[in-house]
Order: structure tokens, then C-alpha cells, then sequence
């Protein structure tokens, strides 16, 4: 069984004067963690995320970690951030998969 398991995150304020580029998303890195730097950083953690790994693991599924993207509150997502994010999950359930667990928060605009 192959699980695709992902994160998007952001509560977006429409007032809020702070633009949202990918980079915000990226935790103090030029871009969010994808692949296993994704998977590691959320590992044994207590998050979403998390929990659907622990989850895969325990009925010993093949685990594609895409992405795991979380930005602080702040305006508008910039198109090409979101266009990112979603075109590295996308493409990963195109390869193929039998679940997929989205770690989703916020009303992204």
C-alpha cells in the first residue's frame, strides 16, 4: 500500500499587508521540506502529520512525504506559492497511490 501524506497550511488574513511567498511556508529554509526531510521533521511528532505517519508505518505502508508546508498567519498566498505546493502534491499522486492524508489548516486565499 503506497500513502501519500502532505501538509498545506495557512490562516490567510485579508487585511494583513504581509505578502505570502513560498517562502514563508519554508521554516527558516530557502523552501518547505519535501521528501524525507519532510517525513523526518515530523516523525514522532505530536501534528497531523505525524499521526498519519505513525499510521502508515503501523499497517507497513510505502510512505511519499510531497511536501509539508506551514506558514504563519499573513496576507494572500502568492499564485506561484500555492502553484507550488500543490503541483508537488499533485505529482505525487499521479505516480500512483492508494491513500491520501492531507494535514490541511486555515482558509488560504
Amino acid at each position: 500500500m503506497r500513502i501519500v501524506i502532505a501538509q498545506m497550511k495557512h490562516e490567510t488574513n485579508t487585511f494583513s499587508p504581509v505578502p505570502t511567498p513560498i517562502g514563508r511556508f519554508a521554516r527558516g529554509r530557502p523552501l518547505p521540506p519535501e521528501g524525507k526531510d519532510a517525513y523526518e521533521a515530523f516523525k514522532n511528532t505530536g501534528t497531523g502529520m505525524g499521526a498519519f505517519i505513525e499510521l502508515a508505518e503501523g499497517i507497513g505502508a510505502e510512505i511519499v512525504t510531497p511536501i509539508a508546508a506551514g506558514a504563519p498567519p499573513s496576507g494572500a498566498v502568492e499564485d506561484a506559492a500555492f502553484e507550488y505546493m500543490s503541483e508537488r502534491i499533485c505529482d505525487a499522486v499521479a505516480k500512483g497511490c492508494d491513500a491520501i492524508l492531507l494535514d490541511l489548516h486555515g482558509a488560504m486565499v
